[in-house]
């Protein structure tokens, strides 16, 4: 049995002005001549962070392994360098398995990478990769950039009521061609039809100005959004449930239920649906 790989899910994800390592595409000719458990059990695909963080980290957390307890290893594009590799485990506790990539494959062949899936692997021989460095680095300084981050980004603790439960259904009401036109474009890229317990989510993304004196929606990327003032209702009772305007705010509807605004408050459905 080969290993399940989906570069293309991972790519996609990637944010704009960064790029996947060049050894990356290395390290994928590699799981594609390994059999199952030669190196660790996990796929390389996409998996969405927020179901184990608990917050939706946008596109700074990018998983390209999905590990067999639910877990995944992530490129964490925090800055312009190499960017850092995250493990988080089923628990979705958050730690540095490697300050760049190449850091990473040293310590998946010396099996140091304290990710269990692939240090526990029972194999005679670990995989080769070129141009590895000689030695490990400290991962002290990048632990507390992580920890420091993790706190800064969490979602802040919000009470489901009537009223942000009557919210959240009606955008999801107000964009239900929206999101189906999101979901036949997500199964165009990736080739297949999306099951309703798939780990992809398709998402509609607005950026939303909304205050005492202008009323703006526009897409990701600046594109106009289709008929805006059809929401004008439902967000102005957005404000008034959060308490303050919102000022070039991101809004997400997934196509799982939820409902993020600025990536650190999320409206979920109730757990029946």
């Amino acid at each position: 049995m080969k290993y399940e790989i989906n570069v293309r899910g991972i790519e996609r994800r990637v944010p704009s002005g960064f790029r996947l390592p060049a050894a990356f595409k290395m390290f994928v000719d590699v799981c594609r001549q390994s059999q199952l458990g030669d190196s660790g059990w996990f796929a390389v695909k996409y998996t969405a962070p927020s179901d184990l963080l608990g917050f939706d980290p946008e596109n700074r957390f990018v998983p390209f392994l999905r590990l067999g307890d639910g877990g995944f290893v992530a490129f964490w594009f925090q800055t312009r360098n190499s960017p850092a590799i995250i493990h988080c485990d089923s628990e979705g506790n958050a730690s540095v398995a490697g300050v760049n990539f190449a850091d990473f494959l040293l310590r998946l062949t010396r099996r140091k990478t304290t990710v269990p899936d692939l240090d526990d692997r029972e194999v005679d021989k670990s995989p080769s990769f070129k141009r590895l460095p000689k030695r490990m680095a400290p991962l002290a300084n990048k632990r507390k950039e992580l920890n420091a981050w993790l706190d800064a980004n969490h979602p802040e603790v919000t009470s489901t009521d009537d009223e942000s439960e009557a919210i959240r259904q009606e955008l999801h009401r107000a964009l239900t061609t929206d999101m189906a036109a999101s979901i036949r474009k997500s199964e165009k890229l990736l080739r297949y039809e999306l099951a309703e317990d798939d780990d992809f989510h398709s998402s509609v993304d607005m950026i939303v100005h909304l205050t005492s004196r202008s009323y703006k929606v526009t897409t990701i990327g600046g594109l106009p959004f289709p008929r805006p003032q059809r929401l004008r209702k439902v967000l102005d009772r957005l404000v008034a449930w959060l308490g303050h305007p919102l000022k070039s705010c991101k809004i997400s509807l997934w196509s799982d239920g939820r409902v993020w605004v600025d990536g650190n408050t999320c409206f979920e459905p109730p757990l029946s649906e």
